[in-house]
């Protein structure tokens, strides 16, 4: 059974920029928006994607990898969920 998964509140389409970059950004976008938030973000630089599980921890937010596809791998993260206690992360 395949639940339909509502549009990002938040593209972040990052390339190969470094974490130092992206954190702001993500930070700044939570924070302009109330309630829930779903961000995606594609990124190149595998540097980010432990510094996102840790900034998802901090936040209580469910994090799972969605897509790698040519060096770039996507993120889905939800931000302020309902009932969220954990990362959760799945490795394809």
């Amino acid at each position: 059974m395949s639940a339909e998964r509502p549009a990002p509140t938040v593209l972040v389409e990052a390339g190969g920029e470094p974490w130092s970059r992206v954190e702001p950004l993500l930070d700044r976008r939570t924070e302009e928006i109330d309630g829930p938030v779903v961000i995606e973000v594609v990124t190149a630089d595998p540097g980010v994607r432990a510094a996102l599980r840790a900034w998802c921890h901090r936040r209580r937010a469910v994090m799972e990898v969605t897509a790698t596809h040519r060096g770039a791998t996507a993120f889905r993260i939800r931000v302020g969920a309902p009932g969220a206690r954990a990362v959760a992360e799945e490795d394809g």
